[in-house]
């Protein structure tokens, strides 16, 4: 009896060492993490400095290295977190409208995200090409899904008049247009940004009505 107690107290007595071992991790991760964001929204990706976050993180640069591979590991676990949380805004708009009108939501609810989480947005979008050049994340999948999804979904219905293989370039328009109505509303006064806030349905419900009208063929398109 006294060797089971024994070895029970043992056990339990890891056990806390072992969580106090990965909350601690977790803090410096945080503490890392923390301190990237700071310096890549300030410096952008290319100018990223491994020294600097851990200075002001309150680590030595070595340390980073036992939590993230790289300078792009840090980058993408930065945008993954971003990325997310803009999927689960997405996650709001319901699934049962009519592409078109679905497509008009998303782009509400991103502009909606924009307004909110403003650093979220210039972590996807500034550095949206070190992101790229990595091979996708699950949640750049699952961002892609929802904005690809919506436009291939109506491609296949007929109610955008496109190829279903253009779908793609017509979602990347979309994105293009509301990161510019994001950054256009950001960077305007208070009484112009109320009022283009108002006429943002308008504004996306013209973009997505185009699509319904027609889509050029490519020997339409004027030669470059």
């Amino acid at each position: 009896m006294h060797r089971d107690q024994s070895s029970d107290h043992h056990a339990e007595g890891a056990d806390r060492r072992r969580r106090r071992h990965e909350r601690r991790h977790a803090e410096t991760r945080d503490d890392i993490l923390a301190a990237a964001r700071e310096v890549l929204l300030e410096r952008g990706a290319a100018d990223l400095s491994l020294r600097e976050i851990a200075r002001r993180a309150g680590y030595s640069p070595g340390a980073l290295y036992k939590y993230f591979d790289d300078k792009g590991d840090l980058i993408r676990t930065l945008a993954d977190g971003a990325m997310g949380a803009l999927v689960e805004a997405f996650a709001t708009v319901p699934d049962g409208l009519p592409p078109d009108e679905r497509a008009v939501e998303i782009g509400l609810a991103y502009l909606a995200f924009a307004r909110t989480h403003p650093e979220d947005v210039e972590l996807i979008a500034v550095n949206e090409a070190a992101i790229h050049a990595q091979p996708p994340s699950q949640p750049h999948v699952r961002l892609e899904e929802v904005v690809i999804g919506v436009m291939r979904e109506g491609a296949e219905a007929g109610v955008f008049k496109l190829p279903i293989e253009d779908a793609v370039y017509a979602a990347f328009g979309a994105w293009a247009f509301v990161q510019g109505l994001a950054s256009f509303e950001r960077q305007q006064g208070s009484e112009l940004a109320v009022g283009l806030r108002r006429k943002q349905r308008q504004l996306l419900g013209t973009y997505v009505n185009g699509l319904k009208t027609g889509w050029p063929a490519a020997a339409d398109l004027p030669a470059d």
